[in-house]
């Protein structure tokens, strides 16, 4: 398949599909003046709780004031207009881009030092960047050089993605690792501290980015994580750990033996990129067939023409990454983890689950879950899974209605209210306007011997 075959497949895959969910109640204008004042109401909610002693007097005024403008407005145009609730289309134009950042001016790549728990890390800041609208970012792991030593995060930006197209309009983080920390085996959690070094590896893709994040605003939706070689089998597996955290993959060396004990289930739908050269072609295919075994066209491979790390690719890369985009309300989504403390995809998170590393490989926690708006259903299959809790909105299931949860064969009709304060503390919480998500439900998986129809410990 070539790359513009392949990129207008992923077009047609991976955008986010329709609902016949409830059409706009609201004006353009309506939809803004409601935004503005939730992202007045947040900004002044963080700014209470970060401050301290007379500070917060000062602050507690201003998120009062803020707080009643949006409620007063939401519940005026609410009245007039209709449930607002009840439409994702207007909720999406509320809660969209509704963080509001200072004014920074563009940064030519830079290092920064470790400081207190954010570590160290170089960024790009385009001279595009506008605080007011959200720039497509590119989390870039360096790899390695020839001789096997890790190469520094500013030369290995050169060498890739230095004066492309993408430079004058994307935000690039590039992470510092430990020197010590191993980016290419697979962990093994028998051995001691190899449970605490995952958490540290995690910590330095994910610390200083988080702070990025908090200065910058990032577009959430269009954030590439692209992996250089002695790094592709960590990237792989970071990604199935976090995968709502990102819209695609680029695997510049990809090592399949290295990720043959990974379990990929999580990866189900996500768009990756391999770049294939002589040395890496068997590794691109044994991997692309993987992927594509859970879901069909999902993983492209592109023929190399240069020399590792493949600058001369940046353009054809550029084409794949602008059909990418991360789709939070995905209707099928799997959860496969690979470590014990992450468990969560999208808008499922696993509650409490048997260990991955005291389970059988064939009895290991993995929960498959669907969602079908046309039938009111989601359909959930569990495996050394006790309990799990759903976020919902109405591109899932009609809220309106009565859905069922059918878990194991087991099910669970429900009929549960939208909560506003939910939906904007889970965005708060989350630091992403994407997650809109007005209910939550939480239950167990029942046991074997269960009858065909249940209530439970549902809420």
């Amino acid at each position: 398949m070539s790359l513009l075959v392949a990129v207008a497949f992923s077009v047609f895959c991976f955008a986010p599909q329709g609902s016949q969910s409830s059409p706009e109640v609201l004006t353009a204008a309506e939809q803004k003046s409601l935004h503005d004042k939730l992202a007045d109401y947040i900004k002044a909610w963080t700014e209470y709780d970060d401050a301290q002693d007379k500070a917060r007097d000062r602050a507690v005024k201003a998120y009062a004031k803020s707080k009643e403008a949006f409620y007063k407005d939401w519940d005026l145009k609410n009245a007039k207009k209709g449930d607002i609730m009840k439409s994702p289309a207007d909720l999406r134009a509320i809660f969209s881009n509704c963080f509001i950042y200072e004014k920074r001016n563009a940064l030519s790549i830079r290092k920064f030092d470790v400081k207190g728990p954010v570590p160290a890390h170089f960024l790009l800041v385009p001279p595009s960047y506008k605080a007011e609208k959200p720039s497509r970012t590119v989390l870039l792991i360096p790899g390695q050089d020839e001789a096997g030593n890790w190469v520094d995060g500013q030369r290995y930006f050169e060498a890739t993605w230095d004066k492309s197209a993408s430079v004058a309009e994307a935000i690039f983080h590039i992470p510092v690792f430990t020197k010590e920390l191993d980016l290419t085996t697979m962990p093994d959690y028998g051995k001691t501290g190899a449970e605490e070094q995952e958490k540290q590896r995690n910590a330095e893709l994910l610390g200083s980015f988080g702070e990025t994040q908090r200065n910058y605003n990032l577009d959430r939706a269009r954030t590439i994580l692209d992996a250089g070689k002695g790094a592709c089998s960590y990237a792989l597996r970071a990604v199935t750990h976090f995968p709502g955290t990102f819209a695609g993959l680029v695997l510049r060396s990809p090592d399949a033996s290295a990720t043959e004990a990974l379990r990929l289930g999580s990866l189900n739908g996500m768009p990756i990129l391999l770049l294939s050269s002589a040395q890496t072609d068997a590794d691109c295919n044994k991997l692309k067939e993987r992927i594509d075994a859970l879901t069909k066209g999902s993983c492209t491979v592109l023929k190399t023409t240069d020399a590792y790390p493949f600058k001369a690719a940046a353009p054809e890369i550029e084409k794949w990454v602008a059909t990418v985009k991360r789709d939070v309300n995905k209707q099928h989504i799997v959860i496969e983890p690979n470590d014990d403390r992450w468990r969560s995809a999208y808008w499922v998170r696993i509650q409490t689950m048997e260990s991955i590393y005291a389970s059988p490989k064939d009895k290991r926690p993995r929960m498959e879950v669907t969602a079908d708006r046309s039938t009111n259903r989601i359909t959930v299959t569990a495996v050394g899974i006790e309990s799990f809790t759903l976020m919902l909105n109405d591109s899932l299931v009609d809220l309106d209605k009565e859905f069922i949860v059918l878990v194991n064969d087991v099910a669970r009709p429900q009929k549960l209210s939208r909560d506003l304060n939910r939906t904007i503390g889970f965005v708060r919480q989350r630091f992403d306007g994407d997650y809109i998500f007005p209910v939550e439900y939480t239950t167990k998986v029942p046991k074997p011997e269960a009858s065909a129809v249940t209530g439970g410990a549902d809420k």
